[in-house]
């Protein structure tokens, strides 16, 4: 199992502490802001149930779910676990994870469709959003007005029109991440959704958003390579100037600081419909829970307004719950309250058991259809064909 680096609770209740009143917690948030955050909220939890302590143990990003996976074979798995929202599904259909359904029924309303809908696995509760984010469309404000060009694209239409104008002596006009891992997927899967539909009619909406993704290459105004680009890449063709818009996330507004030129954030366009990415982390209880009773207080905790609230006033995160929306600390900055008010048109990556095999098809559509291996069209039917077979049966 990966080792992990321990990081005890905030509070303490002496050293004849019974071990049905320690909650052991796994996660991935052991750095920076999102440790402080961590750390914040356990401390508010621990002050709200004296007698609790939460025993923290946070792993790389990448080695927390294989230490999971593992764990539950040799019967070794936390109270609870913050895990990437992506993994939820995934993690319930393999019988990890605790049903949680008759403890939340009553809270269902207090979240967003997109982050609750990733908690879910054939119609029962097993886990809750704890934060989100979401993607948007960032724009170079001084090409815009070189180019005279008054506002960011707000449909389709106007999104290849203005990269078509912004692009010019080899720099483009829009650079996404389409690379072949669950970055590109999660970048792709908008244009999907904004084109009405969703991936059991890959054929129909899949193809007409790779379509639009391909003409745009094919016009000049996106360059061939974003086949390769990962989200970062993407970020240095904007901040070196080299693209004018890029999709991307919350995550990259400390790190367009210090670039020489202004810039903005506005919602992706649309087509059919207004829609966006869901990303964020989940918080989960064990199945094989040791204190099962605190497992689902802390996970309630971690979810509610006191508990989202203190972890993304200080992480910097969005807030799954509605009632949060423009009361975090993140609401007064123009650019983060874009992403904030995207939240309600969040999709999230919720296809079942079958996710990884379903990502990996929609990968291999988008690769074939941009580098002009197989026609948008003929690219999103062959994934269609493997996706239905992978998809829950309903």
């Amino acid at each position: 199992m990966a080792s992990g680096v321990l990081i005890t609770g905030c509070g303490s209740s002496g050293g004849n502490e019974a071990k049905s009143d320690v909650v052991e917690v796994w996660d991935y948030e052991g750095q920076g802001v999102s440790d402080e955050a961590m750390k914040a909220a356990v401390k508010a939890f621990e002050a709200d149930n004296p007698g609790i302590t939460i025993k923290r143990t946070s792993f790389a990003f990448a080695d927390l779910s294989k230490s999971i996976i593992q764990g539950g074979v040799g019967g070794e798995v936390p109270d609870v676990a913050i895990i990437d929202n992506v993994d939820n599904q995934n993690f319930a259909s393999l019988g990890l994870l605790k049903d949680i359904t008759t403890d939340t029924a009553s809270i269902k309303d207090d979240f967003y469709d997109g982050p609750w809908s990733s908690t879910q696995l054939n119609g029962k509760t097993f886990g809750l959003p704890m934060n989100s984010n979401n993607l948007a469309l960032f724009y170079n404000k001084d090409m815009f007005k070189k180019a005279g060009i008054e506002k960011p694209p707000a449909t389709w239409e106007e999104l290849a029109a203005t990269a078509k104008k912004l692009a010019s002596s080899g720099n483009a006009g829009l650079a996404i991440s389409a690379v072949k891992n669950e970055q590109g997927t999660f970048q792709v899967l908008p244009f999907v959704w904004q084109a009405g539909g969703d991936i059991d009619e890959y054929a129909k909406y899949g193809g007409k958003a790779l379509s639009f993704l391909k003409k745009m290459i094919d016009d000049g105004a996106m360059s061939s390579a974003v086949a390769n680009y990962s989200q970062e890449d993407a970020r240095t063709q904007f901040t070196t100037g080299q693209t004018a818009m890029m999709v991307n996330g919350p995550w990259e507004i400390s790190n367009l600081k210090d670039v020489d030129f202004k810039w903005a954030v506005a919602p992706l366009p649309k087509d059919v419909r207004a829609a966006t990415g869901l990303g964020g982390e989940n918080i989960v209880a064990f199945q094989q829970a040791k204190n099962p009773e605190g497992a689902v207080k802390f996970v309630k905790f971690m979810a509610s307004h006191k508990g989202v609230q203190t972890f993304c006033d200080i992480s910097g995160q969005l807030s799954p719950r509605i009632d949060l929306d423009g009361k975090l600390k993140l609401s007064s900055d123009a650019n983060m309250n874009v992403f904030e008010k995207q939240m309600e048109d969040t999709h999230s990556r919720s296809y079942g058991e079958n996710y990884n095999k379903i990502s990996e098809a929609v990968q291999l559509s988008v690769q074939e259809a941009l580098t002009g291996a197989k026609p948008p069209e003929l690219a999103a039917k062959d994934a269609e064909d493997t996706i239905k077979k992978l998809l829950p049966k309903k």
